[in-house]
């Protein structure tokens, strides 16, 4: 799934790989198996089921998830209100991959993984996306350079921005808070029109290919015409995909492309059953919630605490369900890549209905 997803799967025997980042996402801080080459996942097939579908939140988890699931007389968990929230500026804690532009000063994303100043050295080059946390004082204005091996992915949730372009149309892409922008082949500016927080998101476009495979390009990263549109989306206008008794709530943003980018609110008593997305790579900007992060690797279960201002991303073919602490509901970014899992919460609101 997605950390939504209550999909429950049979695992296969040999170990699957894991990436987890609380601090970063995509970063060199991220804790990896030992003896696993990071990029590395095995392949796992699926039975999906999905936390608040009466039909099978009775049912064993799968294997090495204890307690991952609702317990057969466990009271279902309570509902939340689907709209998102306005008031995440001041609440959500800094994030630890994050870039603070000086204020009326305008600064460039520099590098052959172009980032702004001072997170180069926290990227893994080895991985598909780094994800951080930018902050952007009014009238100040970020570029950054062409790279047709590159994506920017950028979801405001305090604020606004314009992304501008020659070639964008209308010249420029206003952004408000729960709005999101692509931009295919970077070459954009992003431009700050008051106080703002934005989660962003670089990713690599062609499938199987890393972020250092994308700048081994060299001088040819340049392009004369943009592989694809700027575009943006109204995440909160966007269709409330609610099922669990409206514990649980998916709005879609962007569905195709490099990725797919989305929201995901779950009650403060709502789990998330283990589940394994085979091909995908799940990315999560956590900007509310207080639980645990389990995921299974070579048979042996690992907690991990889940907070705000947290990043966390889990690779291809890793078992992995969240346990709330009962204390704050989840509301979180939610971006796959490529995308796919996305696709089931239609699916479970549908049922619901």
């Amino acid at each position: 799934m997605p950390l939504a997803l209550l999909l429950r799967l049979r695992l296969p025997a040999r170990a699957s790989f894991f990436l987890v980042a609380l601090t970063a996402c995509g970063g060199k801080g991220a804790a990896t198996p030992e003896s696993t080459p990071v990029g590395m996942a095995s392949a796992a097939s699926s039975t999906p089921t999905i936390a608040g579908d009466q039909r099978t939140a009775a049912a064993p988890a799968s294997s090495g998830a204890s307690g991952s699931a609702p317990a057969p007389h466990a009271p279902a968990p309570e509902p939340i209100a689907s709209a998102l929230p306005i008031d995440l500026g001041t609440k959500v804690p800094p994030f630890a991959h994050r870039a603070v532009s000086p204020d009326k000063v305008s600064t460039f994303a520099r590098g052959a993984i172009p980032v702004p100043e001072g997170l180069a050295s926290q990227i893994d080059p080895t991985l598909p996306f780094f994800a951080w946390e930018q902050v952007l004082p009014p009238r100040v204005v970020l570029t950054f350079p062409k790279n047709r091996g590159l994506d920017l992915y950028v979801l405001v949730f305090d604020g606004e921005v314009s992304i501008k372009g020659e070639d964008i149309a209308g010249k420029q892409k206003r952004l408000w808070r729960w709005n999101a922008g692509r931009v295919p082949g970077l070459g954009a500016m992003v431009e700050c029109k008051e106080p703002t927080r934005a989660i962003l998101v670089l990713v690599a476009n062609t499938p199987g290919s890393s972020l250092g495979q994308a700048a081994a390009q060299g001088q040819k990263v340049g392009w004369t015409k943009r592989p694809a549109p700027v575009t943006s989306v109204e995440i909160d206008q966007q269709p409330d995909l609610a099922w669990g008794g409206g514990a649980y709530h998916a709005r879609l943003g962007f569905e195709d492309g490099s990725a797919s980018l989305g929201s995901l609110l779950a009650s403060k008593s709502a789990p998330i059953a283990q589940h394994v997305h085979e091909h995908e790579w799940e990315i999560l900007a956590i900007l509310s919630g207080d639980g645990t992060l389990v995921r299974t690797v070579g048979g042996r279960e690992d907690d991990t605490p889940i907070a705000a201002g947290t990043f966390a991303s889990i690779a291809p073919g890793v078992p992995h369900a969240y346990r709330p602490a009962g204390t704050s509901p989840l509301v979180a970014v939610q971006v796959y890549l490529p995308p796919g899992p996305e696709q089931h919460f239609k699916r479970l609101a549908a049922d619901a209905n």
